[in-house]
């Protein structure tokens, strides 16, 4: 069936009773709810139709702004947000636990989807959740959207809002109408290189997996080197997220053997299998090798507590919920925007003053 005919069905449909179901057109037409759903998006634009949870109501009259128009059961009801994150750990579930409180705030309601790392299974995620209803969608994809970007093009053709969590703005996506919200994870490398730096250290070495942040901290460490004028031979080791022990040794070998004083570790358990490296040869913290990890997600509990750089998890979710909500709100004509969120540095014990530097 066209466009123009599905049209012609929901507008009649909906001067006839003031307002429409996505699911009784869909059932009525033979068409799936996503298209219904994708037809009132463009009915809205237009402004011929309000969407409303589950289907669309008619425009306030003029002058009636305050009008409240009868709807059938369930549409006009509480506002109903999807999230999709690719994974079930401390990092990601402080981010839903902010969007949740968020959400509860302003009195809507989220529904989940995890995606296990797995850029098809974000697609599917996202479409059971358009399938269930949502007003709106928060997706963090599964990688950094420039090396996934010929996997992402879906996301543009989603026929509800969506606001990208936990990543940055790539041009070669093309989501140029997509909000984004992301902690800036190069300003958190810079400050945890300016932490050591003010210690006293001058030889900083990398450990860091290959991960959707890592080219950002990458990017934080060269930022840093250029902007305090630091030594350029220390190892910035990217490694893959399963090195096993043997990896990290040689990886810590070649610190040691370049000199470095300190070591800035991504994730967390490459701090904390560091430190037990290090204290196993002998070798003290902060004494002979300061340590910083970056996510402190599990820092605080190593043996010896690591000081770390702490994204700001929890609002980062907050805040994707207010932009998304103020998308819903405003519609697509508001520009979209790229919110950064500045990481802090917790200091513990593991980094201290340096005196010993060549």
């Amino acid at each position: 069936m066209l466009f123009s005919q599905r049209r012609e069905t929901i507008m009649r449909t909906v001067r006839l009773h003031g307002a429409v179901r996505v699911a009784e057109i869909a059932e009525r037409l033979h068409v799936s709810q996503m298209t219904v759903r994708r037809d009132i998006n463009l009915l809205a634009e237009e402004g011929l139709v309000v969407r409303v949870h589950g289907g669309a109501t008619l425009p306030a009259r003029k002058g009636a702004a305050t009008e409240q128009r009868p709807t059938p059961d369930g549409l006009g009801g509480k506002l109903v947000l999807g999230m999709v994150v690719p994974a079930a750990t401390r990092y990601h579930r402080q981010v839903v636990q902010g969007a949740r409180e968020a959400a509860e705030a302003l009195g809507a309601r989220l529904s989940l989807g995890v995606s296990r790392y797995d850029l098809h299974e974000d697609r599917v995620q996202a479409d059971r959740l358009v399938e269930s209803g949502i007003d709106g969608l928060l997706l963090t994809p599964s990688a950094h959207l420039g090396e996934a970007a010929g996997s992402l093009s879906w996301i543009s053709r989603l026929p509800v809002p969506v606001t990208i969590v936990e990543r940055r703005r790539d041009p070669r996506v093309g989501l140029d109408t997509s909000d984004y919200v992301a902690s800036d994870h190069e300003l958190g490398a810079l400050s945890a290189v300016r932490h050591l730096h003010d210690l006293g250290h001058r030889r900083i070495a990398l450990v860091c997996n290959k991960t959707p942040s890592s080219s950002w901290i990458v990017r934080g460490l060269d930022a840093a080197t250029e902007l305090l004028g630091l030594p350029r031979d220390v190892p910035r080791v990217l490694v893959s997220a399963d090195s096993d022990q043997i990896t990290v040794d040689a990886r810590l070998d070649e610190a040691v053997a370049a000199g470095a004083s300190a070591v800035l570790a991504h994730p967390d358990y490459n701090a904390i299998t560091l430190v037990e490296t290090v204290t196993e040869r002998g070798m003290a913290i902060p004494g002979d090798l300061a340590i910083i990890a970056y996510d402190d997600t599990l820092a605080a509990h190593a043996d010896i507590p690591l000081t770390a750089v702490e994204p700001p998890r929890s609002d980062v979710g907050r805040t994707a919920v207010g932009l998304l909500v103020r998308r819903l709100n405003e519609g697509p004509a508001h520009p979209s925007q790229q919110t950064l969120l500045a990481p802090r540095v917790n200091v513990r014990a593991s980094t201290a003053p340096w005196t010993s530097n060549a």
